[in-house]
């Protein structure tokens, strides 16, 4: 089907008046709304299929914390919905997130597990971070904006427009990847709505057309051992287990941990629970394991007499900015006898 400018006008305007976000059509959405129908076709087929298993685990944690069902399409622009996702400059998971903004949130990131790449937690820590900055902004598509560009680089963008509220206005003084970034989203919305009249489909995807359930796991457990046992591709195991870096689930006494299978395979595994593990004690007796270790701790600071961030950034092998994101502070201004959360490396004394 070839593009037709006044149709998809139209269509855009029926997805705007179902949402709080600002969904228009410029310049800007044409041109990736065009190279999707050109370019992206093959692209957009697997994350119909994708969007079919993820879809449904991301959609009532959005829900839940109020946040309009639309930013369940940023996956697609971020990571094309992939879990394992990574980007040059360190960002992790569906939702991409950087390592700072992981230990803000609590996310576990250690050798053996990086929550980053769990569905559930990456989405709740991607929720967390849109009520705060609504809060902070009062507008969905600046809160989109920031997730891209960082609070901070939204307040520059304002401050440099002369004030102006909407994003649409304080866009031209964006990074040029943001300016680019809610256009992006609009087009994979507006694709993800009208594929099939640009006869696109859904991709036949091996792991990802059954239904799944998870249980929680208080022993260590190797997924090479498992698929045996429980007659399951390793690699079906893998893929539906992402955030598990070894493909071993640690037992470690204060964390606990989840893995995800076919409905079928969980019922088989409860029901032979007794057996599998005797089996499993049996196969791992001689294995020697690597060691678990956290690569981040959280230390709360008091504020002394004669401080400033710069000496407590400095102190801390860490940033100003960091520091400022940690603690959700608005300026450089601190006051004695208040803490702050600092994120040091696991083995800092």
């Amino acid at each position: 089907k070839q593009y037709n400018r006044e149709e998809v006008k139209e269509r855009l305007e029926l997805l705007n008046k179902k949402t709080p976000l600002e969904i228009v059509y410029n310049s800007s959405v044409e041109t990736y709304i065009k190279s999707y129908i050109l370019h992206g076709k093959s692209s957009i087929s697997k994350m119909l299929t994708m969007s079919n298993y993820y879809f449904p685990i991301i959609e009532p944690i959005l829900d839940s914390y109020n946040i309009p069902l639309e930013l369940k399409y940023l996956p697609i622009i971020e990571s094309r919905l992939n879990p394992k996702a990574k980007s040059p400059v360190g960002a992790r998971g569906m939702w991409q997130i950087m390592f700072n903004t992981a230990k803000e949130y609590n996310l576990i990131i250690s050798s053996y597990v990086d929550e980053r790449m769990d569905v559930v937690k990456s989405t709740k820590v991607a929720c967390e971070y849109f009520q705060d900055s609504y809060d902070r902004f009062n507008n969905w598509t600046t809160a989109i904006a920031s997730y891209n560009a960082g609070k901070y680089g939204v307040l520059k963008a304002i401050k440099r427009s002369g004030g102006k509220k909407s994003y649409w206005e304080y866009g031209p003084f964006l990074p040029k990847e943001t300016r680019n970034y809610v256009p992006k989203l609009i087009a994979a919305i507006y694709m993800m709505h009208y594929a099939e009249l640009y006869g696109i489909y859904p991709e036949k995807l091996k792991f990802f057309d059954k239904e799944t359930d998870t249980v929680h796991i208080k022993r260590k457990l190797s997924f090479h051992h498992l698929s045996k046992l429980i007659d399951l591709d390793l690699e079906e195991i893998k893929s539906l287990n992402p955030s598990y870096k070894i493909n071993i689930i640690p037992e470690i006494t204060e964390r606990t941990f989840h893995i995800t299978l076919p409905i079928k395979k969980i019922e088989y595994l409860l029901a032979n629970k007794d057996s599998i593990f005797s089996q499993l004690d049996l196969l791992e007796k001689d294995v020697k394991y690597p060691a678990y270790e956290e690569m981040v701790k959280k230390i709360v600071y008091k504020i002394k007499k004669g401080d400033c961030l710069s000496k407590i950034a400095n102190n801390f092998n860490c940033k100003i900015k960091d520091i400022l994101l940690w603690n959700n502070m608005k300026n450089t201004t601190i006051i004695a006898g208040k803490k702050l959360k600092i994120y040091v490396d696991a083995d800092y004394d």
